[in-house]
């Protein structure tokens, strides 16, 4: 019984005259793949540019938000002014043989024994020539206006390198310059010392929004062209591919027929409408520049009603995928009907 059942089912063998058409089907399928996988990656990036737009925000500007200004204070009557007190009477001038003795020990002649160098402290603070009393600078009448200078300049001091030091860093450079000669004379290495590495600039959040537009810009710019073109000779090859199926009576010919008109409807949604209808802008390769601009009015708030918002989503981010759906479709059919033509009769 299974011996009957398999003498009544059909069987397929090689067509040896159908070697011509295959080899002919063979050279269609490589640039039928090939300007396949072109145009998917075109209508790729341009849905991955917008998902790029509007939920990773690559192209936003951060706003800046600026503090409310503190309220300006109010004004505060000023508080009554405090009595003078009253004036006190000067003590009477005091007869004291204190003043008379200072003054004839400054008139006498300082032996020359007594003459010794100034110390580091009288040097800085006290001027050359001033009589001292018991290692106490004497200050002359009518001197309070030096004193304020003098005691103005001890509150801001100033870093004095002492010759010593500058003396002994010069004597530490000349050490390792002759080291270093002497090393190179001898043939050994001497290890320079390290050059920072010079500093990239860092870029701003509005420079790095820019410079990122400028080159998403640049990448689609040349993918719309290719996109359209690579679309274009995909289904003139499609159609040349069932021509020759067609014509060496192969198999897979309803499969062929199902990839050819599936991808009529993608090439519909390629091509660029608003070259030949006025107006009418829907097409998988849209404008990158009126993309970003109706995104920043959505983020400025003005969304617009439900309508507006599903017209936008529908334009830029519906109409690619199912434009991807499509190709992909017309692709799967496609191999099935390869598998059927040219698999089959090898």
């Amino acid at each position: 019984m299974a011996q009957e059942l398999r003498r009544d089912q059909a069987v397929r063998l090689p067509n040896p005259s159908a070697q011509p058409f295959v080899a002919a089907l063979k050279t269609c399928r490589f640039f039928a793949v090939l300007f396949f996988w072109v145009t998917m990656v075109c209508v790729v990036v341009y849905a991955a540019a917008f998902v790029s737009t509007e939920w990773v925000g690559l192209y936003d500007v951060p706003k800046i938000e600026v503090a409310p200004s503190p309220a300006a204070p109010t004004p505060v009557a000023p508080a009554p002014a405090a009595p003078a007190p009253a004036a006190t009477p000067e003590a009477p001038a005091s007869t004291s043989w204190l003043p008379m003795l200072e003054n004839t020990a400054l008139a006498a002649p300082v032996p020359p024994s007594a003459k010794s160098a100034p110390s580091k402290e009288e040097s800085e603070d006290v001027p050359r020539g001033t009589p001292t009393f018991f290692g106490v600078p004497a200050v002359p009448a009518g001197g309070a206006a030096k004193e304020a200078t003098k005691a103005a300049a001890v509150e801001t001091p100033k870093k004095v390198v002492p010759a010593t030091s500058v003396e002994s860093l010069k004597e530490v450079r000349e050490a390792v310059a002759a080291a270093a000669k002497d090393a190179e004379t001898k043939g050994e290495v001497v290890a320079k010392p390290e050059t920072p590495a010079a500093e990239k600039p860092v870029m701003t959040p509005e420079q790095k929004a820019q410079y990122y537009y400028g080159v998403t810009l640049n990448i689609l710019r040349p993918l719309r062209v290719v996109g359209v073109l690579s679309s274009f000779l995909l289904g003139m090859t499609l159609f040349l591919y069932l021509q020759i199926a067609l014509l060496g009576r192969l198999a897979g010919i309803k499969q062929l027929t199902s990839a050819l008109f599936f991808l009529l409807l993608f090439f519909a949604t390629v091509l660029p409408w608003e070259n030949i209808f006025e107006g009418f802008r829907v097409n998988v390769f849209y404008d990158f520049t009126r993309l970003v601009a109706v995104h920043m009015q959505r983020l400025a708030g003005d969304t617009g009603d439900f309508w507006e918002q599903a017209k936008y989503f529908a334009r830029f981010l519906g109409l690619p995928l199912v434009s991807i759906v499509l190709l992909a479709w017309s692709g799967l059919q496609f191999a099935s009907g390869y598998v059927e033509s040219v698999v089959a009769n090898e």
